[in-house]
């Protein structure tokens, strides 16, 4: 019987490829965050638009949401002519594209979370997530206060951050049946 008296390899703690390895991890972590960072900077962005344009552009969406109408059927005559739904339609768009911006937002900061916050509860993170994208609406709505023709309100903030909200509950209480049905998986 021939035995093999090698050792496993380990390596020292304060070896280089350790060194590689933390500085590595560090680079990973700090590279989840820049989606989130890039939303960010779209959101600005739009926010600093005056009141003017933010309102051309939702226009022009509501304008193209009615020629594709017209084109598969829903509406009858000139695109042209629908200025009054033009003008209904402009704050319920709006309003989406906020909404929506904010979810993107929260998903990219969850995945910057999911990197950079080790912790083995997922509710930490998942407050952490919306607590994050909430002060960012607020300083949102702040930075408004200085745009021409906007003004900053808490009921946009809680319209734009209401489906963040919505999800984090929704992944909380699958956390929560997850974590219910172990236990009682468990007991048996």
């Amino acid at each position: 019987m021939i035995m093999n008296n090698k050792q496993p390899k380990t390596t020292p703690a304060f070896s280089s490829e350790n060194a590689f390895n933390n500085n590595r991890s560090i680079y990973l972590r700090l590279l989840a965050w820049i989606p989130a960072l890039f939303v960010a900077a779209a959101i600005f962005w739009f926010s600093s638009k005056p009141a003017v344009e933010s309102t051309e552009m939702s226009d022009s969406v509501s304008r193209l949401i009615l020629l594709i109408g017209a084109k598969l059927g829903f509406f009858r005559g000139n695109p042209a002519q629908y200025a009054e739904l033009i003008e209904l339609m402009s704050f319920p768009v709006r309003k989406t594209a906020h909404i929506t911006e904010y979810l993107v937002f929260y998903g990219t900061v969850r995945f910057g979370l999911h990197f950079s916050y080790r912790t083995p509860y997922l509710r930490r993170r998942l407050f952490a997530a919306f607590a994050i994208v909430f002060c960012y609406a607020c300083t949102d709505e702040f930075h408004q206060l200085f745009v021409p023709g906007r003004a900053g309100r808490f009921t946009d903030v809680m319209i734009d951050c209401s489906l963040v909200l919505v999800v984090t509950l929704i992944c909380f209480a699958r956390h929560y049946g997850q974590n219910q049905q172990e236990k009682s998986d468990s007991v048996r």
